[in-house]
C-alpha cells in the first residue's frame, strides 16, 4: 500500500512537471513572451520591437563558448564571450539609427586623444548612453560635456556669454540647453545664454519627455528590416 502511494504521487510530480514544461514552451512560443522575459522595460519607441532584432545569437555552439570563457579565466585568451546572444555592439544600433552628418559620431571618440573618456563614459559605444531595458531615452548625466570640452575657446564666440567662461565657471548645465548631441533636430543655435532651452526640459527629455528642441527631425529611425 506505502508503494503504491509513493508509485502515485511520483507520477503524479511527472505530469505536473510536464504540464509547467509545456505551459512555459507555449508561453516562450508566444507572440507576447518578449514582455515576460525582457530585463525591463523598452526605450521610448522600442516598444515594438522584437528580443532578436538587438540581440543576435553568439558564434559557435554553447560548448564552445564555455570552452572559450574557460580559457578567458585561465589566461589563455584575451577577452569573454557571451553565452547564447552576444552583447550588443554599435553596429546593431546603426542599423537603424544612420546619421550621415551626426555632430558626435562614435568612430571620433575611438582618437587616442580620447581614451580618457572612452574609460570615464565610453562615448565610443551607444549602448553607455542608451541603455536599453531602463526606459529612459538617455541613461547618462546631463552634464556630460565636460569630460571633452573643459578648455573649449572658440574665435568670435557668437554667444552672449563666452563658451569659455561658461566652461571656466563650470556651467555644464548649459551646453544641451543649447545644442542637439547628435545634431537630430533642424534648429537655430540661440545667441543668448537666457535664450536657451531649461536644464528641467532636458532632464525630462532625457527621460521620456518629447524633444524640447525646435525644428523637424532630420535623422529618423530606419525600420529593423532595412536592407536586410
Amino acid at each position: 500500500m506505502v508503494k503504491r502511494t509513493y508509485r502515485w504521487r511520483f507520477n503524479l510530480a511527472y505530469i505536473i512537471g510536464g504540464i509547467l514544461a509545456v505551459a512555459i514552451v507555449l508561453v516562450l512560443m508566444s507572440p507576447l513572451s518578449d514582455s515576460f522575459i525582457a530585463a525591463g522595460p523598452m526605450l521610448i519607441g522600442h516598444e515594438t520591437l522584437k528580443c532578436q532584432e538587438c540581440h543576435q545569437d553568439e558564434r559557435g555552439t554553447l560548448r564552445q563558448q564555455i570552452q572559450a570563457n574557460v580559457q578567458y579565466l585561465l589566461g589563455n585568451r584575451q577577452n569573454a564571450v557571451s553565452a547564447g546572444y552576444r552583447t550588443v555592439i554599435n553596429k546593431d544600433c546603426i542599423q537603424c539609427h544612420r546619421r550621415p552628418n551626426d555632430r558626435h559620431p562614435v568612430y571620433r571618440f575611438l582618437e587616442p586623444k580620447y581614451s580618457e573618456v572612452r574609460q570615464l563614459v565610453g562615448a565610443h559605444q551607444c549602448v553607455s548612453c542608451h541603455r536599453e531595458h531602463q526606459a529612459n531615452r538617455v541613461s547618462i548625466d546631463v552634464e556630460f560635456c565636460q569630460h571633452c570640452h573643459d578648455d573649449i575657446a572658440l574665435k568670435n564666440d557668437p554667444v552672449d556669454v563666452s563658451h569659455q567662461k561658461l566652461a571656466a565657471d563650470k556651467r555644464w548645465d548649459t551646453c544641451l540647453g543649447c545644442h542637439d548631441f547628435h545634431g537630430n533636430h533642424e534648429m537655430k543655435i540661440p545667441q543668448r545664454l537666457s535664450e536657451r532651452i531649461q536644464l528641467e526640459k532636458i532632464g525630462e527629455y532625457f527621460l521620456r519627455a518629447k524633444p524640447p528642441y525646435p525644428g523637424k527631425i532630420i535623422h529618423k529611425a530606419l525600420s529593423p528590416d532595412y536592407e536586410k
